[in-house]
């Protein structure tokens, strides 16, 4: 029992010397720690929701057509020239607002950005051809002229690998923004 008291003593007192040690008080160490407790408290959290619908179009009695949008879920077959819509969802659940938001998405694989898709509600749209190493609002490629001469021509649907939505207001606390595109299955 004496054994075990003069252990827990011990303890004791390296926990109380170490922060006096440190030359750093033991108030200013909890106010400090509360500090940093408060601040990751007080974060921005934005969830994202991604989902998808695929384009079904259909003629009426009037022999016009229409199209429709059925949601995507669980095993669907998709074929060449098939539509998707792809919707982001993006929600701040945290207690700050996010600032500098910038939501990136990519062009899934075999399919291709459906150009002037791309949608969302406040934010600034940009795309990236190379893998999202750089964005642009509309990229350009380098195209070699019959006469050899290089001209600066607009980037195919096909190249497009990235979208970027980028929010210049903040994402206050409990709100959400929305952004849309649509790829073709190649």
């Amino acid at each position: 029992m004496k054994r075990r008291l003069s252990i827990g003593l011990g303890i004791l007192a390296v926990a109380v010397a170490v922060p006096f040690a440190s030359g750093t008080p033991v108030f200013a160490n909890l106010q400090k720690a509360g500090a940093e407790l408060v601040q990751k408290i007080l974060q921005p959290e934005v969830k994202l929701a991604l989902s998808a619908e695929k384009q079904v179009i259909s003629t009426n009695a009037e022999g016009e057509q229409e199209i429709a949008w059925e949601a995507v879920e669980g095993n669907v077959t998709v074929r060449p020239g098939d539509v998707l819509r792809y919707t982001l969802l993006s929600e701040n659940a945290g207690d700050k607002s996010a600032s500098e938001l910038k939501i990136n998405q990519p062009i899934p694989n075999k399919t291709a950005y459906v150009l002037d898709s791309a949608r969302a509600n406040g934010a600034t749209l940009t795309y990236s051809i190379d893998d999202g190493q750089t964005y642009a609002e509309q990229p350009m490629l380098e195209v070699t002229q019959p006469d050899g001469t290089v001209k600066m021509e607009p980037a195919p649907a096909e190249a497009y690998t990235h979208v970027q939505w980028d929010y210049s207001e903040s994402l206050k606390p409990m709100a959400a923004v929305q952004a849309v595109y649509e790829v073709a299955v190649q």
